[in-house]
């Protein structure tokens, strides 16, 4: 009994430090939006069979009921502010073991391609403890061992807010038959998902609300203006070729896209540079890829009013018309039809040039932006 004895009290030792941290876990840890989209992807009554990966410009700027209405599919957009290539490699082999995937839809926000976001030894697995799958969540951990820190591991202590006022809000939330059954409205604080800022429209798509003015952000963006001069960093390339033999293994489709910033932060972070970059990658890769950093006014008319900041992050209005003219061109690549002068500018010399008459005539209002 004495030689078991030690072992008994360490056991009831880590029974007793998981108990503490669970109900820590429970009493300061928010819902979140990761939960929700997360379950949404793996509910058993649901196959997508589109799924649309990024972070948080894809997930305000693509609505999956366009490309549905368009191509026939049932799409759902599981882009994540935040997100990192990295991250949507195993949301992709998660979403994978429930759903039967023919199509993604990768939103290429250059931000998180210039360099590997500083996501590791704090930070990394806030998406990972969400993954169902447990091949895919011991993958990860397992290809973290070097850098990952384990009190993420067994906690969602990143998102702890211990104040009074949180923990009542919490256990408030989580008595709720809402957040049992892992409905929308129990992903945030009163009912809105932080940085949504807008209502929820379904399959992943939130309808940003826009004030009609000129928004803010350029002190932000000047932070960037270096990035243009950068590759595609080579941690990231490898993450992305990780998706690219994935999806060939299970004949998954990848199609790349560039969802339009606002049009006076283009200059300003020297998108014609990015755009080089971009294509001779995915060209070397060969993945399809747009940009729609060069499309038509006449196709998809936008000033900097559109947006809810110079970043890039569209108001749900734009959005809409964006993801109609985002099916419709999918749709005419899927049927050999596309013809890439009917949906973009040559060059962006070109579009620089004529934007602004091209603006006006397409909608009849002055422009507004730079």
């Amino acid at each position: 009994m004495k030689k078991i004895m030690p072992f008994i009290k360490c056991v009831g030792f880590l029974a007793g430090l998981a108990l503490i941290l669970g109900v820590c876990d429970y009493c300061f840890a928010p819902s979140g939006y990761v939960r929700f989209i997360l379950h949404e992807m793996n509910k058993k009554e649901t196959n997508y069979d589109t799924l649309v990966l990024g972070a948080s410009h894809a997930r305000s700027a693509i609505s999956p009921d366009f490309i549905d209405e368009q191509l026939g599919t049932n799409t759902l957009n599981i882009a994540v502010p935040g997100a990192t290539v990295d991250d949507s490699y195993y949301m992709l082999k998660d979403a994978c073991d429930s759903n039967d995937v023919k199509t993604v839809i990768i939103d290429v926000d250059y931000q998180y391609w210039v360099e590997a976001q500083p996501t590791a030894y704090f930070t990394e697995a806030f998406i990972c403890r969400n993954i169902t799958d447990l091949d895919v969540k011991l993958e990860y951990y397992w290809n973290k061992m070097d850098s990952i820190d384990i009190r993420n591991v067994v906690t969602r202590r990143l998102s702890w807010d211990c104040s009074p006022k949180s923990v009542k809000r919490n256990l408030k939330v989580k008595r709720t038959q809402g957040y049992k059954n892992y409905h929308i409205e129990a992903a945030g604080v009163d009912g809105k998902v932080e940085g949504a800022d807008g209502p929820y429209m379904g399959k992943g798509f939130f309808y940003r609300i826009t004030f009609g003015g000129k928004p803010g952000g350029a002190d932000y963006i000047n932070l960037w203006i270096e990035r243009q001069y950068a590759g595609i960093d080579p941690n990231v390339r490898e993450q992305f070729q990780r998706i690219i033999d994935y999806c060939n293994k299970k004949n998954i489709k990848i199609i790349c896209v560039t969802s339009p910033i606002a049009p006076s932060a283009m200059k300003t972070l020297g998108m014609e540079r990015v755009h080089n970059t971009l294509k001779t990658a995915f060209d070397e890769w060969g993945v399809e890829y747009y940009d729609f950093n060069l499309a038509l006014m006449s196709v998809v008319p936008r000033d900097d009013i559109d947006y809810g900041d110079l970043e890039g992050h569209m108001g749900g209005e734009l959005a809409q018309e964006y993801s109609a003219v985002l099916g419709k061109l999918l749709k005419d690549a899927q049927d050999g039809e596309l013809d890439r002068s009917q949906y973009f500018y040559s060059s962006f010399e070109e579009m620089y040039g004529t934007m602004k008459t091209d603006y006006t005539k397409a909608t009849g209002n002055a422009w507004e932006g730079y």
